[in-house]
């Protein structure tokens, strides 16, 4: 019998039957909903619930949402949702207050609509839809930029640089929130006369995989390399230790897929992404 369950993450411990599952399908497939499930359900379990369909022991279906984590950069909801099917996802139930961005995995093409309608439904009402690759790169296929020795691992002191580079892309930001960013997630940048040229970040940090986000450069220091050097020290990290790296791009950014696939990554697949806001 298949039966629809509602978890709040606090209920979730590293005990729960459902991380053994979870951890299983991450080793079959890291970079997934299953590599993001694990990491929010350890780390960030009071802002995270999940919903899922399970029959005989086994997830046939099920979406987790993250309710917006601690930093005024991450005040969204994050929706991940994967095999998507009607009885799991028309119980989400969350407020039209603030926009959500939703991954989908496992769906098929008509799933998108039955998503967007249960969302119109709860109130929201401007719909985007966008396509993404996931990419990865591993031990045996990274090959390191000769300008990774720019890139410097960024600390509490670099805060009002990385407050001043997240102005530049439209993110308002204190000096201290920019400190407790730097501490709470692992940046590289390179730093040029005292000005933050270029950034990454790694978001998520699991046995299986790292997940490497949030790459910009300032639009006069572009070109020189910079992108490549700051994803080359994540990625040399993430090899170090023994899991493979990841990241999503959009799949019309050209530019950056040219750099990724040069550092040795790998389109794995393309998925939908959905963003809606109130």
């Amino acid at each position: 019998m298949s039966i629809v369950l509602r978890l709040k993450g606090l209920e979730v411990t590293p005990r729960h039957w459902l991380m053994e599952r979870l951890s299983r399908l991450c080793r079959s497939d890291p970079l997934s909903a299953h590599c993001y499930a694990i990491y929010y359900l350890t780390h960030e379990s009071d802002s995270t619930e999940i919903l899922l369909l399970t029959s005989h022991g086994d997830i046939e279906s099920y979406t987790f949402i993250r309710y917006g984590g601690k930093f005024t950069i991450q005040d969204i909801y994050e929706v991940h949702i994967w095999n998507p099917i009607k009885e799991v996802v028309q119980q989400i139930s969350i407020s039209p207050s603030k926009r959500a961005d939703m991954q989908l995995f496992n769906n098929a093409p008509n799933d998108i609509g039955m998503i967007i309608n249960h969302f119109r439904s709860l109130g929201f009402r401007k719909f985007h839809a966008e396509e993404f690759h996931d990419m990865v790169c591993d031990h045996e296929s990274f090959r390191p930029s000769p300008l990774e020795k720019l890139a410097v691992k960024l600390g509490r002191e670099h805060a009002p640089l990385y407050r001043d580079l997240e102005l530049e892309r439209g993110i308002e930001i204190i000096v201290d929130e920019a400190r407790e960013i730097l501490e709470e997630y692992t940046h590289y940048g390179v730093i040029v006369d005292d000005v933050l040229a270029s950034i990454a970040a790694r978001y998520v940090t699991l046995p299986e995989v790292h997940v490497i986000g949030g790459v910009f450069t300032r639009k006069e220091y572009r070109g020189r390399g910079y992108a490549k050097a700051v994803t080359s020290a994540l990625t040399m990290e993430a090899v170090a230790s023994g899991a493979p790296a990841g990241l999503h791009v959009e799949v019309d950014n050209e530019p950056a897929i040219s750099i990724y696939r040069r550092l040795g990554y790998r389109i794995l697949r393309t998925r939908t992404w959905i963003f809606t806001h109130p």
